[in-house]
């Protein structure tokens, strides 16, 4: 059985090419979608949360996440995640 964004759970790993960057904290979606747009990624570098699209994401293996870039310096200036800025996402896991 494939794997699916949405049954991943907290703390599942997330990747840039071979190189760790995270954890997966939460899945999140738009208004009242139940597919899966964003994941919500403790960067260990920066010792915070960011919203990553699942557009980002390249696939799901037994390791964790694989993003599509392998640059973990392209998420360098990605705001912090703070819910509160997001009205209209909602947890989806």
């Amino acid at each position: 059985m494939s794997r699916r964004l949405e049954t991943l759970a907290p703390g599942t790993p997330v990747f840039c090419g071979e190189q760790r960057v995270g954890s997966v904290e939460g899945i999140y979606t738009e208004g009242d979608s139940r597919l899966p747009e964003y994941l919500a990624v403790a960067w260990q570098s920066r010792g915070e949360t960011i919203l990553v699209p699942t557009r980002e994401v390249e696939s799901l293996e037994e390791r964790g996440v694989i993003l599509e870039c392998s640059d973990p310096a392209f998420f360098e200036t990605t705001a912090r995640f703070e819910p509160r800025q997001f009205p209209t996402i909602k947890k989806l896991a």
